[in-house]
Formats: C-alpha cells, sequence, structure tokens
C-alpha cells in the first residue's frame, strides 16, 4: 500500500463504529489525516466548519440518509465524494453516481482498493495537463491554469470527475474515445469495464453542457465504442 504523506483531511461519515475505526486508521496509514462522524447533520456542519479535502460516506445513517446528504452536499460544494456502502445492486451505485458521487465502493471492500480509489480521486483533482493552457470547442470552453469551464459564457460547476471527463474529450475532439480509454484515462486501470459509473458521469455532464441532453451535440454517443466530440477544437 502507497502511503501519500500530504496529510489532506479525509472526513469519514459512518455509524459502525468497527468500520470508521478501521476505515480511519486505513487512511492515517495511508498519510492522510482522517477523522469520522456518525451522523448525517454532523458531517453537514463538519464540511463547512473544517472544510474537509475528500468525504467517504455511507449511505445507512441513523438520521439522514446517506443520498440526501449527498444531494445537500452537491447544492452547495463540489467536494471529492466517494459512497461506500453496504448496499451493493447496480440500482443503489446508478442512484449514488447520478446524485453526484465521484465514486462507488461497495461493502465488503478491498482496503487496498478503497486507498487506491482515494489516490485516483485526489489526482483528478490535481492534475492539471499541460501544455495546454485552454481548450475551445465552439461555445465550450476549458480553462485548464484556472480550473474553469464555460458555455456560451456561462460558467459551469463540475465535479471532479466530470471536469476530468470533459477535458479528455475535449483534448481529443473529432476523435473516437472508447469505454475502456475514457475509463482507465479518467478512473484508473482498476475501473476497466465499470461502465455505470461511465454512463451515469456522462449522462450528468450531458445536463450541464447540453442544450437538449436527449439530442447531444458535445459529447455524442457512438453505439458499441464509446464517445465522441465532434468539430475541431478552435
Amino acid at each position: 500500500m502507497t502511503s501519500v504523506r500530504d496529510n489532506r483531511h479525509i472526513l469519514i461519515v459512518e455509524d459502525d463504529e468497527d468500520t470508521a475505526e478501521f476505515v480511519c486508521e486505513l487512511l492515517n496509514g495511508a498519510g492522510y489525516e482522517a477523522a469520522a462522524v456518525d451522523r448525517g447533520a454532523v458531517a453537514l456542519d463538519h464540511i463547512i466548519s473544517e472544510f474537509p479535502d475528500l468525504v467517504v460516506l455511507d449511505l445507512n445513517l441513523p438520521d439522514i440518509h446517506g443520498l440526501d446528504v449527498l444531494k445537500q452536499l452537491r447544492s452547495q460544494s463540489f467536494l471529492p465524494l466517494i459512497v461506500l456502502s453496504g448496499f451493493n445492486r447496480e440500482r443503489d451505485k446508478v442512484s449514488a453516481l447520478e446524485a453526484g458521487a465521484d465514486d462507488y465502493v461497495s461493502k465488503p471492500f478491498s482496503p487496498d482498493e478503497l486507498v487506491a480509489r482515494v489516490h485516483a480521486l485526489l489526482r483528478r483533482v490535481d492534475w492539471t495537463p499541460q501544455p495546454e493552457t485552454k481548450l475551445v470547442v465552439r461555445q465550450l470552453e476549458l480553462d485548464i491554469s484556472r480550473r474553469q469551464v464555460s458555455i456560451r459564457g456561462q460558467r459551469l460547476l463540475l465535479t471532479p470527475t466530470e471536469y476530468g471527463l470533459l477535458l479528455t474529450l475535449m483534448r481529443s475532439a473529432g476523435h473516437l474515445i472508447t469505454h475502456d480509454e475514457l475509463l482507465k484515462s479518467v478512473w484508473g486501470d482498476t475501473y476497466e469495464g465499470d461502465y455505470s459509473v461511465l454512463r451515469v458521469n456522462i449522462s450528468r455532464l450531458r445536463q450541464k453542457v447540453e442544450q437538449n441532453p436527449r439530442h447531444p451535440v458535445y459529447i455524442v454517443t457512438v453505439p458499441g465504442q464509446g464517445y465522441r466530440m465532434p468539430f475541431d477544437r478552435a
């Protein structure tokens, strides 16, 4: 297990004491500063006052359902967030991703996998490819140095995952990107074949970028293969 030793603060929202203690020890051992709370309301207050760098959120909380915590958080913040839940049905995962989660890890979980996904999500927040400073596709602009995206002059608020997807698509404008190429570029090698996480995040991104998400012109599906952003960069 790789230790990053960068002292970034991670908030664990988990009402099972043993699980919370284990995840805290796991992430502290990986070089982060982890703290745990056991209630959704306490988590929301902690986020406002302490500004953690990432949240690991259980869905089955005693006071507020984790999805409601996630929706409240996403109404005001795009803080990186991983759902860690015993609900392991596909529709549970899709619901969490649609509500704004960046990732979903099912219990029981591999400790190394959880640490790897925390590393990967924080890398997506930090990553700024060079040498480009700005990408433009028609009325869509992405300022890499400021990590800002706008369309028709209106700024878009994107999660780290949505930003990574859009950056990858815009850098390859005019070319097909396969499902697995997108997954590897944005999420990493461990996500190969996890098309639901890709599909849901593409859908969320289309809601923000497209005037008519049912008939997209910026993020076009190539059936059975992947996605393509038509038109060359300006």
